[in-house]
């Protein structure tokens, strides 16, 4: 933490305790004007912070390219393509303070009668204005198009992985994730299947937009080494799923289509359907690593 911080946090905490107040009003209003001057002064501490945003497989080892899976009890061995694109649009965070101590102030009642606004440390955005450190969004990734996303050039907990080039230091404000957003223009994939069917497929995901949420404090703070981790999955776009007790099998209802299998918003509308709903689900397609409650990444 920055020592000027600490020292004005001291000798404002020391104030709060030992100074004697006109009255009872003032005395509440002076103890809200010293809160409200170090929440400023927090809010105005940035610092730099980089971002990981890999693609992985899952298979424990270097051919990210190639993968199996099984649906519906048959095994399916997928080839993805060099010409494999992502064109990204955006890549954004939002924080929330670190703590309560250091809350945010809202309503006019509150305060009023000296009530500090606190809020959990992550998960939800608080509700404040555009020009707030904590209601201001910080990007994290450049607008690019990024092809051969399969291409093995670095390696994670779980093997190797391809590492987006086009992420970017963001100067972000003390406290936690709450939320990250990415959105693409376009998602286009070409990959053969063999295995339970031979397919030659064609997958074209227009313009769309993903919310991860953390399950556990991802802390912005002085001193921290590593970068913040994103996760992006392509086999899992493919993997069975079981949603309110029915099953959603994408390479079965793959393998009853004719040769070669062109997938868009107009053309094998029901795998392009499940696709959408495997990109939006929670911790599936995109998802913040090794992130359970109780842990700090």
């Amino acid at each position: 933490m920055n020592k000027t911080f600490v020292g004005l946090l001291t000798l404002s905490l020391g104030a709060l305790v030992s100074c004697t107040f006109g009255s009872v009003g003032n005395r509440e209003e002076e103890k809200l004007v010293i809160l409200q001057n170090l929440i400023f002064f927090n809010n105005n501490q940035t610092i730099p912070i980089g971002t990981n945003l890999r693609s992985y497989d899952n298979q424990a080892d270097d051919n990210l390219n190639q993968f199996s899976l099984t649906s519906n009890a048959v095994v399916y061995n997928v080839s993805v393509q060099s010409s494999t694109y992502i064109h990204w649009e955006t890549g954004t965070y939002r924080i929330n303070p670190p703590n309560q101590v250091l809350g945010v102030l809202t309503t006019s009642s509150e305060r009023s009668t000296a009530v500090v606004k606190t809020h959990t440390p992550y998960t939800v955005p608080l509700d404040l204005p555009a020009d707030d450190l904590y209601g201001k969004t910080y990007s994290f990734l450049n607008a690019s198009t990024v092809s051969n996303i399969t291409q093995f050039n670095s390696t994670m907990e779980t093997g190797a992985s391809f590492l987006f080039p086009n992420t970017k230091v963001a100067n972000m404000p003390l406290g936690v994730v709450a939320i990250a957003n990415v959105s693409w223009e376009e998602i286009y994939i070409r990959m053969d299947i063999t295995g339970g069917t031979t397919k030659s497929v064609t997958i074209l995901l227009p313009q769309g937009s993903k919310t991860i949420t953390p399950k556990c404090k991802i802390p912005i703070k002085s001193g921290r080494t590593g970068n913040i981790e994103i996760l992006y999955s392509l086999s899992s776009l493919f993997q069975d799923r079981t949603v309110s007790g029915n099953p959603i099998r994408f390479l079965t209802t793959l393998s009853g289509k004719p040769d070669p299998v062109v997938i868009s918003k107009v053309s094998n509308v029901d795998l392009y359907n499940i696709l959408q709903q495997n990109l939006q689900a929670e911790d599936i397609v995109f998802s913040f690593p090794g992130c359970f409650p109780g842990v700090e990444r």
